[in-house]
């Protein structure tokens, strides 16, 4: 599978099956989605709900949350697995840092990377992680950390 940040929330998902596109436009393969429900396509299942948008494809699960808040037990309960979470940090229109922080540890997901439009310094720096990023995350489940979380910082493809 291969995560690519497209800027602002949009992310470009390829999986073996299909291309998914989250954020201002959620698309599983050329197919729109413009509600929220359960989608399949080619192996791909995409669950919106409740601004969370969860993938699941080859035997892993990817969660988007742009503005996240501290999860209840039964919202937390729903989001139990996650492998991957992409999620807004730095405020305004994303979740404040400190709020992104506590979500991540709560959801306690192998990968976390952010989406953000500026103020990744105080996330790298709470986070100890370097603010340089990569084009892509490319991955299989035998890749994801088994032990320890793991930050990735992606560049927004140009």
């Amino acid at each position: 599978m291969i995560i690519t940040w497209a800027g602002e929330e949009s992310f470009i998902i390829k999986t073996k099956g299909q291309t998914v596109k989250v954020g201002a436009e959620i698309a599983l393969g050329a197919f729109k989605i413009q509600s929220p429900g359960e989608y399949e396509s080619s192996g791909v299942q995409v669950e919106v709900i409740d601004g969370t948008i969860e993938i699941l494809s080859e035997k892993m699960t990817i969660a988007w949350i742009k503005k996240a808040k501290i999860l209840s037990d039964q919202e937390l309960e729903r989001l139990n697995g996650i492998d991957v979470l992409l999620i807004g940090i730095g405020g305004g229109e994303f979740t404040e840092t400190k709020t992104a922080i506590e979500v991540i540890n709560q959801i306690e997901p192998k990968v976390a990377i952010p989406m953000y439009s500026g103020n990744l310094e105080g996330f790298t720096k709470e986070e100890g992680v370097k603010s340089e990023g990569q084009e892509q995350f490319k991955f299989s489940p035998a890749d994801l950390p088994q032990d320890e979380r793991k930050i990735i910082i992606l560049n927004a493809a140009g």
